[in-house]
């Protein structure tokens, strides 16, 4: 199942009203960071290079981050943008966990030219994420000085995620008796 915004939604609003999140402004948070998610992620590459049999080969895994690393990243990200005080922990539980059950939601897509019948991991390139959020903020009426802020914390969170996430894959195509190695590409849905 791809990404979709109703699927992010869920997941972060259900997240962000779990630890302490209720207002008017959270659904209109969860839409806002949603927006992002789908404003970035088309532009998430996939590098994956594996090992195998030779052939051209598909690699289709879902899009698992764990939350532990998001959660991190997050921090990182809210301190580093100042947004530090005593719901900030809070507000962090929320959303790396609303995302990370968002974000499995998604797919990761492999194509290997050199690889019919194998294994790989993946790792991935994607555009800063924060000037992405931003407009996921603005598209929803989320503005301001601490819009801006929150953006940049999430799109932050989002690139260290990334940096540091590497995904096994299994390759499938047809088997070969002669042996294939390479580097495929691919991409997030």
């Amino acid at each position: 199942m791809p990404l979709t915004p109703p699927g992010l939604i869920g997941p972060i609003l259900s997240n962000l009203v779990s630890t302490g999140h209720i207002g008017i402004a959270t659904p209109q948070l969860a839409a806002g960071v949603a927006a992002g998610v789908m404003y970035w992620s088309p532009l998430v590459t996939v590098i994956s290079v594996g090992a195998g049999t030779l052939g051209v080969g598909v690699g289709i895994i879902p899009f698992v981050v764990p939350p532990p690393l998001l959660l991190g990243s997050m921090a990182i990200g809210f301190a580093s943008s100042a947004l530090i005080g005593i719901f900030s922990p809070l507000t962090i539980v929320g959303l790396s966990t609303g995302l990370a059950l968002g974000l499995i939601q998604g797919l990761v897509l492999t194509i290997h030219p050199t690889v019919g019948l194998g294994a790989g991991v993946c790792k991935f390139v994607a555009p800063p994420a924060g000037p992405l959020m931003l407009a996921g903020f603005a598209s929803v009426g989320l503005i301001g000085l601490s819009a801006i802020q929150l953006a940049n914390a999430i799109g932050m969170a989002l690139d260290l995620t990334l940096l540091a996430l590497v995904l096994p894959t299994p390759i499938l195509g047809p088997p070969s008796i002669l042996p294939g190695a390479g580097v495929g590409i691919g991409k997030l849905v």
